[in-house]
């Protein structure tokens, strides 16, 4: 009897692949009886038939693993281009409708998630749960079901636990949603034609209304844009006309004449924002403005206004055009030089210069010309530099300056040169480091 118990013993440890030389774990008197339901693997794998399915978590009595008493909630923030720093605000609560526990963190332009523990009552993987946003986000979107909710609304989620690749078990005590931020839309802005992408800080709707930095609007518009410390107001002209904003208030003067614009002047980020219609409309620019949902296109047209007051400068009014984005005007008759910044038909004016010009027998070109080279001509005791030659042996360039520094002759207003354009120091550095090549250089009598 006890041979024939040996044999069983041998077979069933080598049935179940446990060594036969084991140290054995009952009385070799008692022989074990194996249960063919302890041991038999489930009847669906959770695997590919590949893959070897591992031992059956038991049925009978619940694995610890399947019980958690913490809840983790991790909100992946959806990218947006002007995201608006808040607090995201949320509550946990039992499929019951009771209140577990409430939620707190900060969103801003830089955070890719946020996660909150809870601590919970002990509960079982399976357990439903719901998802109230409160505040802080436009949306939360549950990843598996798609649905989605807005502030005030709950979301259902459900916890479970599965199987890995390595035969583990894993829990899912919790649940990962898309939160999409509170944002700016995006306003891409054109004045006239030119899409201001570089556009510092950005144009947003407030309470409605679209609101635009006066300054960086008003100078693409074309127009002089003047802060007044002393009363805490920006002025935008062109010539004589201009429309006055000040801040934290509506009223606003356009043309000499009060008027109450539909929101407030407002500092934001450093800058003042004005409504960009009454800035627009009172040079009688035509706004059109397309909204594409996630982003919206602001067109603001050329201002008949502004274009009268630059026809009354000949560089406007003749149509001289450049290869580059500037436009240098040598007026012989003034003894000026102006450096214009725009395009065709909208130059407007950076800076001027007082400059001295060809004497009588050796006269300084007319004509369009373009500035092809950048150099330095040096003379026995004095030299001039930066020399922008831009025809022939014709070039702007310093006033006589000595070597040591100081100026030799630094005489302007005349004619006195070899037929070249001189301009103080400052101004031909100003100048040489503003242009770039090609750009024209057009000189009148």
């Amino acid at each position: 009897m006890k041979k024939l118990s040996a044999v069983l013993l041998t077979a069933f440890l080598l049935t179940n692949g446990i060594s036969a030389f084991a140290a054995p774990t009952a009385s070799p008197d008692v022989s074990p009886t194996p249960t063919v339901e302890a041991t038999a693997s489930p009847e669906v794998s959770p695997f590919p038939e590949s893959t070897p399915s591992p031992t059956a978590l038991p049925t009978a009595t619940p694995s610890p693993h399947e019980l958690s008493k913490q809840f983790v909630l991790t909100i992946d923030v959806i990218p947006q281009k002007h995201i608006i720093p808040k607090n995201a605000d949320v509550e946990l609560y039992s499929d019951d409708g009771e209140l577990l526990a409430k939620g707190h963190r900060y969103v801003g332009w830089d955070t890719p998630y946020v996660t909150m523990t809870f601590d919970v009552p002990e509960y079982r993987m399976g357990e439903k749960f719901k998802i109230k946003l409160v505040s802080g986000l436009r949306s939360l979107k549950n990843k598996e079901t798609g649905i989605y909710v807005e502030e005030g609304g709950e979301l259902e989620v459900t916890t479970y636990g599965y199987i890995n690749e390595n035969g583990e078990y894993t829990q899912c005590n919790g649940a990962v949603l898309d939160g999409n931020p509170h944002y700016d839309k995006d306003i891409r802005v054109y004045a006239g034609s030119k899409w201001l992408t570089d556009l510092t800080p950005h144009a947003r709707i407030v309470e409605g209304t679209a609101m635009i930095p006066v300054r960086a609007i008003g100078e693409a518009m074309g127009l002089d844009v003047r802060y007044n410390a002393e009363n805490d107001s920006v002025a935008c002209a062109v010539g004589t006309d201009e429309v006055v904003f000040y801040a934290n208030n509506i009223y606003t003067t356009i043309f000499g004449e009060g008027i109450n614009a539909p929101h407030e002047t407002v500092y934001m980020e450093g800058a003042l924002f004005v409504p960009m219609r009454t800035l627009a409309e009172a040079f009688d620019s035509l706004v059109e403005v397309a909204d594409y949902g996630s982003y919206m296109d602001i067109l603001i047209g050329e201002s008949p206004i502004i274009q009268e007051y630059r026809n009354r400068t000949p560089v406007n009014r003749d149509g001289i055009s450049s290869r580059t984005d500037y436009l240098v005007w040598v007026s012989k008759h003034e003894y000026k030089v102006r450096v214009y910044e725009g395009a065709q038909h909208r130059w407007n004016l950076l800076k001027e210069f007082p400059c001295a010009l060809g004497a009588w027998n050796t006269p300084t070109i007319t004509g369009q010309f373009e500035y092809i080279e950048r150099t330095q001509w040096n003379y026995d005791g004095y030299y001039v530099g930066p020399v922008l030659r831009f025809h022939n042996g014709y070039a702007l360039h310093s006033t006589l300056l000595y070597y040591g520094g100081g100026e030799y002759d630094g005489r302007v207003g005349v004619n006195i040169s070899h037929g070249c354009v001189r301009l103080h120091p400052q101004d031909i550095n100003w100048i040489a480091n503003t242009i770039p090549f090609k750009t024209r250089i057009y000189i009148t009598e």
